[in-house]
């Protein structure tokens, strides 16, 4: 995607401040169209996206129209993703083909990839339909791709040096060429597009201009295949620190590369997707999202959280008598399922930011499982504790609570933070076990159980304590 040669990483871009406070301006008072687009078009296209997201889909569209084809397509490739899809859908309701085909032929393939897998089969056929051929070509072969896979987030826009080109031919290709991705190594290929190594800038800086780029480029080449999965090329990039990785067929023919800025973009993706699912909302859910993608994203997870709390729901009706005898269960109810339940996620979070960041090979299962019991035990022990005092102390200005109360329901919170503890690291290594997705749903299981074992221990306990030790044997009623 061009960049905007006014900035830096290091510096603000010259003369931002100015239009930005009037770009606020006019936002908060009114929506000039053709003003607002002159101005979002001297912007970096990442702040120009951001102004678009503050107003209302409508106004969006009508600012595209009217903002110049370069600066429309860079801002949308850095717009939210069911926003740009909900605009692009009715641009083609518009039948703006044509435009939206002039736009993609000026973003990376990759970014032109993405936009359009938002839109139905016929309508890109017909976007393509508009492009040169030879961009339509490239494109289509892209969108051809599995997506989740590094051929379906790599880009075909970049440089590539045949085998047998000097330094100087080599700068003369980079001069020559329209690329504008910032990369620090470029791939060499050989006469049937094998790659054969990386050369790095720098290199092409200090070496001679008839020097060989075979006789000192880099041969120990990292390639991903094109079908590898994109969360094992996120992790590829983190262990690295790789800038840029080639994508090669299964003959290892150059097919493109992959660079950081789209991993980085995935690696956010996959965060919020996973955090979402986690809850049970839909995975590609935003703040854009219409309601019939809310519900159908949310109903489902709603639907099977209802039955999932059946067991709880069960455990209070059993010991429906107890609670009419002991009022002030249930007051403590709420709080052991809420403090066992906070236990679980603590430690549901722990094990999927390891299975995310592939730190749980096999071997280090075990520990961590104990650890985390560990854990669940001395929180439960020193919050138990507390609970006794407290209850205690109640004990001196109401009635109801009472030291052995107390006991009982320190030995109840032990317990369900325990089993809370266990259950968070558990549930997410036996759902990969099984091939599921780790984060699908976690929290539901985990809400599960850990309602059912905090309302079980304390009930159950207290029965006990209340049938053995505080009426000579005579239970109190369980249904």
């Amino acid at each position: 995607m061009p960049q905007d040669q006014s900035s830096t990483p290091g510096n603000p871009p010259r003369n931002a401040s100015d239009p930005r406070e009037r770009l606020d301006e006019l936002i908060a008072h009114t929506i000039d169209v053709p003003v607002l687009a002159e101005v979002l078009q001297r912007q970096p296209a990442p702040d120009a996206a951001d102004a678009l997201e503050r107003l209302d889909e409508e106004d969006v569209r009508d600012v595209l129209k009217v903002m110049d084809d370069q600066a429309a397509a860079d801002a949308l490739t850095e717009m939210e993703s069911n926003l740009v899809s909900s605009i692009l859908d009715d641009l083609i309701d518009e039948d703006r083909h044509d435009e939206l085909g002039r736009m993609f032929a000026l973003v990376a393939p990759d970014d032109a990839v993405s936009m359009l897998r938002t839109v139905e089969s016929d309508d890109c056929e017909r976007i393509l339909a508009t492009m040169p051929r030879a961009q339509a070509t490239a494109l289509r072969e892209l969108v051809g791709h599995p997506e989740g896979t590094a051929a379906g987030m790599m880009t075909t826009r970049h440089v590539a040096f045949p085998m047998q080109s000097t330094v100087a031919e080599a700068v003369d290709i980079i001069r020559a060429s329209d690329v504008h991705e910032d990369l620090q190594f470029l791939p060499v290929v050989d006469d049937e597009r094998r790659l054969a190594g990386l050369v790095g800038l720098r290199a092409l800086l200090v070496e001679q201009g008839d020097a060989m780029l075979s006789d000192f480029m880099d041969t120990s080449v990292h390639a991903i295949g094109a079908e590898t999965d994109d969360e094992d090329v996120a992790r590829t990039f983190q262990k690295y620190d790789y800038t840029m990785l080639p994508v090669v067929d299964a003959e290892h023919r150059l097919l493109g590369i992959v660079t950081v800025d789209d991993v980085l973009d995935l690696i956010q993706s996959e965060q919020t997707e996973d955090a979402q699912r986690s809850v049970g909302a839909g995975a590609g859910e935003s703040v854009y999202s219409g309601f019939a993608e809310k519900i159908t994203g949310r109903l489902p997870w709603l639907l099977i959280s209802a039955v999932v709390m059946v067991p709880a729901s069960i455990v209070v009706l059993r010991f429906d008598g107890l609670i009419q005898e002991i009022a002030f269960l249930a007051v403590l109810m709420p709080m052991i399922a809420a403090l066992a339940g906070n236990a679980g996620h603590q430690s549901l979070a722990v094990t999927l930011r390891g299975l995310a960041l592939d730190e749980l090979p096999g071997e280090r299962v075990g520990n961590l499982i104990s650890r985390e019991v560990l854990a669940g035990l001395f929180s439960g022990t020193v919050l138990g504790s507390i609970l006794v005092l407290a209850i205690w102390g109640l004990s001196f200005v109401i009635d109801g609570p009472s030291l052995g109360l107390g006991i009982v329901m320190g030995v109840a919170l032990l317990v369900s933070m325990t089993i809370g503890t266990l259950t968070g690291t558990v549930v997410p290594l036996l759902l990969r076990r099984f091939g599921a997705d780790p984060a699908q749903g976690s929290c539901i299981v985990l809400i599960m159980i850990t309602d059912a074992v905090a309302f079980g221990s304390l009930l159950g306990f207290t029965w006990i304590a209340v049938s053995w030790f505080l009426t000579d044997g005579a239970a109190l009623p369980v249904q």
